[in-house]
């Protein structure tokens, strides 16, 4: 059975910006949460819901993205991309570019002003 977020995937939302490892899409607040295998691996664990009490996002969506599964190369998760230009804003999952070490990514890329 799917999560409330894969369900999610595949669909455009506004996006409101990151706090930690949380990040705001429409009215959803998410948390990308790592799951620690020992002291020099890990990996995307969950994506869950999280109360957004304390979390500060933008007031206004900032672009209005598509939720998409990603996978290329060594690195498989999830990613944001502008509809309008194709930028990715958040690119979060697990990297296994070292197969003994393969480790959890959360990546925030703010667009630069033009």
């Amino acid at each position: 059975m799917k999560t409330k977020f894969e369900s999610l995937v595949g669909q455009e939302f506004g996006f409101y910006g990151i706090d930690n490892n949380a990040f705001k899409i429409g009215r959803f607040v998410f948390e990308a949460l790592e799951d620690e295998d020992d002291g020099y691996r890990s990996y995307l664990g969950s994506v869950e819901v999280k109360d957004p009490e304390g979390l500060i996002f933008f007031g206004r969506s900032v672009a209005k993205v598509r939720l998409e599964e990603y996978a290329v190369g060594e690195f498989e998760g999830y990613r944001l991309v502008d509809v309008v230009g194709g930028h990715v804003w958040l690119k979060f999952g697990t990297d296994h570019a070292y197969d003994y070490y393969p480790c959890f990514i959360f990546e925030y890329l703010p667009k630069e002003k033009s």
